[in-house]
Order: C-alpha cells, then structure tokens, then sequence
C-alpha cells in the first residue's frame, strides 16, 4: 500500500492573502472582531504612524526653539500642515513607508525619509529637512512611539474594559448581597458568607490593580545615540539639551527619563505588564472559582437558542465563556511575562533583541481583550439559584460549631475548642442534632438563645454590609479631548439635555465644543456625566445621566472644570446655572450675580466663583 508523499509540496497560494480562515494567529483568525479596535493602537500601521508622529513633532520643537536660528519658526498654518502628516496618515502612507524600507532595511529610518518628503512639499521648509530626525537615533522615535502606544493602549483598550469588567462583577455582586452562601475552604464546608460578598472580593481586587495600572509612569528619553547629547552639542553646544530634552518628552504627557543607554530601559515597561498580569490573574481565579460554583450548582447558565454545550450529549450548558476567558489569560501572562523579564535586559548600550519583543505588545493585549470579553459574556449568563444555596447551607449545621466555640471561649469556657471539636470534627449536623449539642453546654439564657436563633444561612456575620460596601460604584473624573471622546460626550449631553430637558438641537450644539477642554465622569468604567469649559472661563454642559444622580458625581465634575479653570490663565470662572441647582453651586463657592434669564426655555442665574 502507497502511502502519502512526504514531499509533496504545500498549497501555498491558498494562503497567500491574510484573512480570518488562512491567519496563523487566532488574534487574526477566529477572534479578529473581538480584537479590531487594538489595531488602531498595536499594528504596524499604527507603529508607523507613532513614529511619523515623533519624528514631526521634534521637527516642530526644534522650530521653536530660539537657540537652533538655522531652522526658523513656524506660523501656527504651517504648524498645522505638519501635524496633518501624522494625523492624516493613511495606509497608503504606511504602505509607502514600507516600500522605503524595502530599499533601507531600516524601518526607522524609512520613517524617517518619509517624513522628509512629506516636509518638504510644505511651502518654505524644503531647505530645512535635514532638521527631520535631527541628532535622533532610531531608539530615540522608537521609544517615544511604544510609550505613545502604551498610553492609547491603556486609557482606550485595557482601563475601560477593564473597569467596565469590575463593574459588571460589582453590580452582580450588589444584587446579591444578602444571599447567602456556603464558603469552602480547602473544599471543605465553612462558615457561611454571601454570594455578593464574594464577588465583592474580587471588584475590590480588581480595582486596586486597575489603580496600579493607572499610575504606572510611561517613561521616555531623547537624548540621541548613548543618551548623552553627543551629536547635538557638537552641533548646538550653547543649547541647554537636558532640559530641553525633558521639555520636548513632557510635552507629550510622557514622563521624561534623563539616564539611559541608547535605550529607554523599558523598565517602566515591564512594571506595565506586571499591573496588567496582576488583574488578569486576578480576573483567572474569578473565572476558575465561578467555573466551580455553576458545577456545585450555585449558579445557572441561561441558554442561549442555537448553542451546542456537547456534539454527543444534548443537555449539557458548558460553562465556556469562563474556560476561554482562562485559556486566554494564560497566553496573555506568559507573553506579558516574557515582556516584563526580557525588555529590562540589553548587552551593554543597546542590542535589537528588544525591537522583536516589543512587537508581541499587541499580542498580549489582544489576549487580554478576548479574554475581558469572554468573562463579561459569561457573566451576562448567569443566574443564581437560590434553592440550590439554601439547601447546601441547610445540610451543614456543623459550621456554627465555631460560633458555639467562640462563645464559649469568651466565657472562660474550659477548652471550648477541643470540645467542639470532639463533638463535631467529620460529622454532619442538622438542626435536632445541632440544639442538642447547645442542651448539653453551660450556657446563660441569653447566648443559649442567640446560639439557638442562629442558622447556617443567617450566620454570616458583616458579610452583607463589607459587601455593600465594596460593591458602592467607582467614579472616575478626567479631562477627555472633544476630537477623542465627541460622540460619548455628544450622547451623554443628547440624553439629559435634548431628550430629558427639551433642549432645542441646534442650541445644544453651539459650535464651541471643539475650543473647549471637555470632563468626562466613567462609574465602574461607563461614561455617565460630563461638563466643559469654555476659553472665558465658564463652566457649562454638566450633565449627569439620570441613574447615576445621587452619586456626588456633579459635585466630582464641577470639582474637576474648577480645579482646570484656576490652573489656566482665564479672566474669571463663572457659569450660568439653571435656578433649580442654585443651590447646589452656592455651595461649591459659586455665588449669583443679576437677574435670572431665559435660554433655551429653561431659567438660568449667572454665579461667579468667589
């Protein structure tokens, strides 16, 4: 018998073209509407576009610059056909790039040539485009392009689904604080808890992480080919570029790192991944102990119509959604921890092993993406089933062993606990079975009635409150860009003002949003409030969505447009509230001046902050 050939050659022009049935990558493949949106961030084309990003802007600091009189300044309509290089980039611009470096074999310095040709069909620059990527090594782009990445990366695909994540598990968890639940530890029955305070354990985990992450300083350098100005104070020796340096990093919300090799260390890298791998392995064991509840049968999945659990055994609803959340999660830390253990390690001023690592970034990311989603479709599954708690609390009356122990012991009891433990180590109890225990205790009247009161289900000590606690909403107040956020701020504004309120449209919408700086308030990760103000200092468009009133989150917005408005250079703060919350600005230090007025059928008073 002939077997097959092991040489017969493979079809490969079946697989020449990248699409979902032919990508390597499940990323790419299966998964690729859960993950598009990191493309915008984690691509090559978006690496590309950082880079051209980096490389305009130095060319537009050094402009200014008064020291470097060969480049001279430009007018705020030229600055404008230079930003355009890279916020119009397209992907016949990225295709280009690579086609230069095609030719280089140099993805840098493709970039880099790229830009020239760009800046030199602007009018009056094509004599100064040696001042693109001037004094720069490639790391010097590279560096500022992942720490640019990084932070899109954090604010648009990891912190918001992330928060959005804890909420949901926090809601859930609020709905059901007062269920209570059977605990185990080590598997084995023990005292009693609540369903939501055991989801609030882990919205109260992941929070924290989610705080850690947030705070994580994203760190770079622009300090030319060994981080110590060679070449630009050859060049310029009278220009002060440390500082200059650090002005140029700041300036693009970055924090600026002044010792480095021609790297930036990437240490502020690996502590990035780190915060990430701490809330996924968090979010892993919410997954695994969930997954053990819908076994122990706490929880029910609801059907979704047209889902197979088994191709052999109709019944079963498995509990997917969380295995792929896990198995996600486990590719997403072994890369995160391979970024955070290699990115710190270069052979002594610079090696190119960093350059490949960095690019399983999006990877990484990706994973966490498939895995955020997977859990929050799980949890949209399931329901409690409150029959099946009670009944397993209901045949384990040996856990109030430790309150019977501990009342004792607080009695001066001789060894309470060794007599307990006599009495109910490996036994399962009832209720006949558990008052008899308490009749053959020297008890008073008074605990002999409290211990006689107490059920599994009732004892659950503060587990009701700790959780009510825990599971109270995150509110979260930032300055947004209009050009970043408009359409959630627009629906924010279109919900409580043009539906709620009856606000004409086109008042509404007054052409003035975007000149403005724009405060966006997010609970638990959902966009719910928001407020702007305008260049004359006047504090307008605060809307809260009707469900998160009561909140405080008015209070948190006005805070924040306040704090904004005396950190700027505006002639006063002022705005024009409609009378019903007069009283609510009064006290935020605002106080009224003339007569109320009509705008847009609604009356208002003009207040001045003191």
């Amino acid at each position: 018998m002939l077997g097959r050939c092991p040489h017969r050659p493979h079809r490969q022009g079946l697989f020449v073209n990248l699409e979902p049935l032919t990508a390597v990558s499940p990323l790419d493949g299966r998964y690729r509407s859960r993950v598009a949106h990191l493309a915008e961030h984690v691509s090559e084309f978006a690496l590309i576009r950082y880079r051209v990003r980096v490389e305009v802007e130095w060319f537009v600091f050094l402009a200014g610059l008064d020291e470097v009189a060969e480049l001279p300044s430009v007018d705020t309509a030229t600055q404008e056909q230079l930003h355009a290089i890279w916020r119009d980039f397209s992907r016949q611009d990225a295709a280009t790039v690579r086609a230069i470096e095609a030719r280089t074999n140099h993805d840098v310095k493709a970039v880099e040539y790229f830009v020239k040709d760009k800046v030199a069909s602007i009018r009056g620059l094509a004599p100064h485009i040696e001042f693109v990527h001037f004094a720069c090594t490639s790391e010097d782009i590279n560096n500022l392009a992942y720490a640019l990445m990084l932070s899109d990366v954090r604010e648009q695909a990891l912190l918001r689904p992330m928060r959005e994540l804890t909420g949901t598990i926090g809601e859930l968890g609020e709905s059901l604080v007062d269920v209570p639940m059977l605990a185990r530890t080590h598997g084995q029955a023990a005292s009693p808890t609540t369903v939501g305070k055991e989801l609030a354990n882990v919205a109260a985990r992941l929070r924290g992480h989610i705080g850690k992450l947030a705070d994580v300083a994203l760190c770079a350098k622009m300090n030319g080919a060994v981080g110590n100005y060679n070449a630009h104070l050859v060049a310029f020796p009278d220009v002060d570029w440390p500082a200059r340096a650090r002005e140029f990093v700041e300036g693009l919300a970055l924090a600026f790192n002044p010792y480095t090799t021609q790297i930036e260390p990437h240490d502020y890298i690996a502590e990035f991944c780190h915060a990430v791998m701490r809330f996924n392995q968090t979010l892993l064991d919410f997954d695994r102990d969930v997954w053990g509840y819908i076994a122990l049968g706490y929880f029910r999945q609801r059907k979704v119509e047209g889902e197979t659990g088994s191709s052999t055994m109709p019944h079963k609803v498995n509990p997917i959604d969380f295995e792929n959340s896990e198995g996600n999660l486990g590719i997403a830390n072994a890369l995160l921890g391979h970024l955070a253990d290699k990115l710190p390690v270069s052979r002594w001023q610079r090696d190119l092993s960093d350059s490949t690592v960095l690019r399983s970034l999006g990877p990484a990311f990706g994973h966490c993406a498939v895995a955020y989603a997977s859990a929050e479709r799980g949890i949209g599954k399931l329901e409690v089933d409150t029959e099946r708690l009670a009944a397993d609390l209901d045949q384990s009356w040996e856990v109030l062993s430790e309150a019977v122990q501990t009342v004792l012991r607080a009695v001066g009891g001789k060894e309470p606990y060794e007599a307990l433990k006599a009495l109910t180590r490996g036994r399962r109890l009832d209720r006949e079975v558990y008052l008899g225990l308490l009749a053959g205790l020297d008890l008073t009247e008074q605990q002999r009635e409290r211990l006689e009161a107490l059920t599994p289900a009732t004892y659950i000590g503060a587990a009701e409150s700790l959780a009510r606690e825990a599971t109270a909403p995150q509110v979260v107040v930032r300055e947004v860009a209009w050009s970043d956020c408009a359409e959630i701020l627009r629906a924010i504004r279109e919900e409580v003002f043009i539906r709620e309120q009856d606000v004409p449209v086109e008042e509404e919408w007054d052409g003035r949003d975007d000149g403005s700086r724009h405060f966006l308030a997010e609970s638990d990760g959902r966009p719910v409030g928001t407020a702007r103000l305008l260049a004359s200092g006047q504090i307008g468009r605060m809307a809260v969505q009707q469900p998160a009133r009561g909140l405080g989150i008015g209070r948190l917005l006005l805070d924040a447009a306040v704090k904004a408005a005396r950190q700027g250079d505006y002639p006063e703060i002022f705005l024009e509230a409609q009378t019903h919350a007069v009283e609510f600005y009064r006290k935020a230090g605002f106080r009224p001046e003339g007569a109320t007025f009509m705008e847009a059928g609604i009356p208002h008073q003009r207040m001045t902050l003191d």
